[in-house]
């Protein structure tokens, strides 16, 4: 999946951002999760977390830059699930919003939509591929997250918003 960082540096005015499926940043957002390696299929819409821990988003330890943490995540690997609905599919400048410390593959309704190495110090928006976005479906859809730890700090939370450019 290709990246594309949303650099709204020289728009102006800034973009207006408008949550499809929000962060944890400011609410807590509920999450189905687990440390150990799930099967192959997790990442699967229809793939059945019910007896995966549920908790809060962000998922991280006290500390990280730019995190607020919720859930306490102190080993090597997180698996993340979110069923959210969708009323409508027409965006049009969808945008996954991540956090991330460090390396996450990120899915939407099974596919991989965004895999981000290293880490950042705060949320960062990517644009949905026409791939990714065709993957959206009115009614039930899901994001699936992997994120591994290998030093430093932790932390991960996502969500899916829309950039909207505003008149000048």
């Amino acid at each position: 999946a290709a990246v594309t960082k949303g650099d709204f540096s020289k728009m102006e005015p800034p973009p207006r951002i408008v949550p499809i499926v929000e962060t944890s940043q400011d609410k807590p957002r509920a999450w189905r999760f687990t440390l150990e390696k799930p099967s192959d299929d997790w990442s699967k819409a229809d793939f059945d977390d019910k007896k995966w821990t549920a908790g809060p988003g962000g998922f991280g330890t006290n500390g990280t830059p730019g995190a607020t943490v919720r859930t306490e995540w102190k080993s090597n690997d997180i698996w993340l699930r979110r069923q959210f609905d969708l009323q409508s599919t027409v965006f049009k400048s969808p945008h996954l919003r991540v956090h991330h410390d460090e390396d996450c593959e990120v899915y939407i309704n099974g596919a991989l939509a965004l895999r981000l190495p290293g880490y950042s110090t705060e949320y960062e928006d990517f644009a949905l591929s026409a791939e990714s976005h065709a993957l959206l479906k009115t009614g039930s859809n899901s994001i699936a997250v992997h994120c591994r730890q290998t030093g430093g700090g932790q932390f991960i939370d996502v969500g899916l918003v829309e950039l909207i450019e505003n008149a000048k």
